[in-house]
């Protein structure tokens, strides 16, 4: 019997299996099982987690990082998720470690994960490992090629869906080494790809002294191609019927601290977040759970008092015309934002008030703006789990209100309140909160290696080697940040008393403007997008035009334009290509600048970046899906880790497309 694919998904589609008696998979791709019918539970801690002494090596990596004050990540790289059984083995022996310095980073590749509904008939034959299992499967993706990171409560998991070769290859933080592989893919014979040369090459590339290497294969090509890239290869006893599996271990120092900064700097112990919204509250809690102090600075009284401070904001998804690297940021950041939010629910009784109860899209919304509903026909790159087009039958199945207007149907999608996530964000013994404090310029001091802040009367406020600028368009006023194209739009949310009517609503939905359900009986409409104002007093005219924008949705919910004028007006920060700013703060100085001409120089001249100085800026209307995954990507960069963004979805929120853009226009 054969499980079918979940998913329309033209780069991705799921594994075909067939089931044994037993219960087991078998792949008839591949002509292979997924794991030994001698015992997959015993074969798993043989070839890989005794061989590679990870129990060892993660106790006595802890008292080292103990001892030396210190923080740092263990990093497993697996070619073949499959079942996901060495990954589940794997977490129940890291909680039985139970280290208090080291962190566990899982990356595992997959090139046709199993549905859903496969994987937890697989698991099913492993009870004792039900407690891991049912952590794993509410977050499991079946869908969509690319990089998934499921934020586990005391382990990374990313998901690498795709061609292993590719995927690896284009992690976008290349300092970052793995310390321990589990080749796990189907026999070379009938998978040959997750043993290629090239493959090989990669998993020696990513290696540090003392990284090590463990299979059931010991084919003779790879044994001999691991001795050539440097390996100390062993054959030592197999499990059950197999005489023999694969050790290596990559020549160098012991995988000790000093070993493990051999290819990487170590990450700060300390780091300065300017702004407490969403952008530096979702940083700050980043860099705090990899053990990093953090100090959020906050320019008014209060934290979260700009667009974060709204009572409801939508998470959905930004949709593209075509799956490049824009689709690939903008789906990958909403999945991700999905899975955190819900961490962040689970962590505080919900006090973030994340209700995942989808998001419906009247077609009206893009007759109206785009004159047609044509783009709907560029939704066939997005997998059905995340977005589906509805008639006017299932809108009002799904929304629990009759509009008489099909749409489109986001079914993770929904609300939270920003300013309680903010909030919660920053609840960590690890981070402190400094209001009405105003950073007016940065220095770098040569001497300390640490950032200077000052206050507009050039008073250090504080130092760190260490700095994110998450202040929205407010980062234009620092000189080091002040290049950047982002800029102030005013927005107005109206608050609406819900009618009897609108009470039923049981989903966000939108139209030109977006309503969600009711939250202590209030809606939240809005919000309006206006240029070139510093104007903060609610404004009667954008009031009734919130409404009006809704078009359907108002009279068919009974919401009348008589509402008496409430709600709140803030600034979102806007790039002018939209997409947000995230990474490490290039030098402001163009070599050409510098030396005089472009025409003085021999080659290209280096693309530099200011020491230590990152930034989480333009995420205009889009914040609550981005910044999650800005969090991510940047604590990835600083403390050296696995980013949880391919090297082109990186690019294109990378900073310093503006300065190549810039150097672009001047040539």
């Amino acid at each position: 019997m054969s499980d079918q694919s979940a998913t329309d998904n033209s780069t991705l589609s799921n594994a075909q299996l067939q089931w044994q008696e037993d219960g087991a998979p078998y792949s008839p791709e591949y002509a292979d099982v997924y794991f030994s019918r001698e015992g997959g539970l015993a074969e798993t801690h043989h070839v890989f987690l005794q061989a590679n002494d990870l129990l060892g090596r993660w106790q006595r990596l802890d008292a080292e990082l103990q001892h030396n004050g210190e923080k740092a990540v263990f990093v497993i790289a697996e070619l073949g998720f499959g079942t996901g059984l060495n990954f589940l083995c794997t977490w129940r022996l890291w909680q039985q470690a139970a280290c208090q310095h080291l962190r566990l980073h899982y990356i595992s590749c997959e090139k046709h994960p199993l549905t859903l509904s496969a994987l937890k008939k697989a698991l099913q034959q492993w009870p004792e490992l039900a407690e891991w299992r049912d952590k794993l499967l509410p977050l499991y993706p079946d869908h969509t090629a690319g990089y998934h990171r499921l934020p586990l409560t005391d382990i990374t998991l990313d998901l690498y869906y795709g061609d292993a070769l590719t995927t690896l290859n284009m992690q976008s933080n290349q300092n970052t080494s793995v310390d321990a592989w589990f080749l796990d893919g189907f026999t070379p014979t009938r998978n040959p790809e997750l043993w290629s040369d090239s493959l090989l090459d990669t998993i020696g590339r990513l290696c540090r002294p003392g990284s090590t290497l463990s299979s059931y294969s010991v084919t003779g090509r790879v044994v001999r191609y691991l001795r050539e890239l440097g390996f100390g290869v062993e054959k030592r006893p197999g499990f059950g019927s197999k005489r023999q599996m694969l050790f290596a271990a990559y020549q160098g120092q012991a995988d000790s601290v000093e070993a493990r900064q051999s290819k990487e700097s170590s990450k700060p112990a300390s780091a300065i977040v300017i702004g407490s919204g969403l952008a530096g509250a979702t940083v700050a809690h980043a860099l705090a759970t990899r053990g990093v102090k953090v100090t959020v600075l906050e320019r008014q009284s209060q934290t979260a008092s700009g667009a974060s401070g709204n009572r409801q904001a939508v998470v959905q998804l930004r949709r593209n015309k075509q799956q490049d690297q824009l689709w690939s940021f903008n789906t990958h950041s909403y999945l991700y934002a999905l899975r955190f939010y819900q961490s962040l629910a689970n962590a505080s009784n919900n006090a973030v008030h994340w209700n995942p109860c989808g998001v419906l899209t009247l077609d009206s919304a893009y007759r109206n703006t785009r004159g047609s509903d044509s783009s709907r026909d560029t939704y066939e790159h997005y997998s059905p789990q995340i977005l589906q087009t509805v008639t006017a039958a299932q809108t009002q199945q799904l929304g629990g209100v009759s509009l008489d207007e099909g749409g489109t149907w986001l079914p993770g999608g929904g609300w939270i309140n920003p300013a309680a996530s903010c909030q919660i964000c920053m609840d960590h013994p690890l981070i402190s909160t400094k209001t009405d404090t105003s950073v007016a310029a940065l220095q770098f001091s040569e001497n300390t290696q640490r950032w200077q802040l000052y206050d507009d009367q050039n008073n250090l406020i504080a130092e760190s080697a260490c700095v994110v600028i998450a202040n929205s368009y407010s980062a234009t006023a620092l000189q080091q940040t002040g290049l950047y194209p982002v800029q102030p739009l005013r927005g107005q949310v109206s608050h609406i008393p819900a009618s009897s009517t609108s009470n039923q609503l049981n989903s966000v939905v939108c139209s030109e403007r977006y309503l969600a359900p009711a939250f202590d009986g209030v809606h939240c409409v809005g919000a309006s997008y206006v240029k070139n104002s510093d104007l903060s007093e609610l404004s009667e005219t954008e009031h009734q035009e919130n409404l009006e924008k809704l078009g359907v949705i108002a009279s068919g919910l009974d919401l009348g334009k008589d509402s008496p004028l409430a709600g709140r007006v803030a600034f979102r920060g806007s790039s002018l290509d939209f997409m947000p700013l995230i990474g490490q703060v290039p030098d402001p100085v163009l070599p050409e600048e510098q030396y005089g001409s472009t025409r003085h120089l021999q080659t290209e001249a280096p693309e530099k970046r200011l020491p230590g100085l990152y930034m989480s800026i333009g995420h205009g209307s889009h914040g609550t899906v981005s910044c999650p995954m800005a969090a991510e990507h940047l604590a990835a960069l600083i403390c050296n880790e696995p980013s949880p963004l391919p090297k082109d979805a990186a690019d294109c929120v990378d900073p310093i497309r503006f300065i190549r853009r810039l150097r672009k226009r001047r040539k």
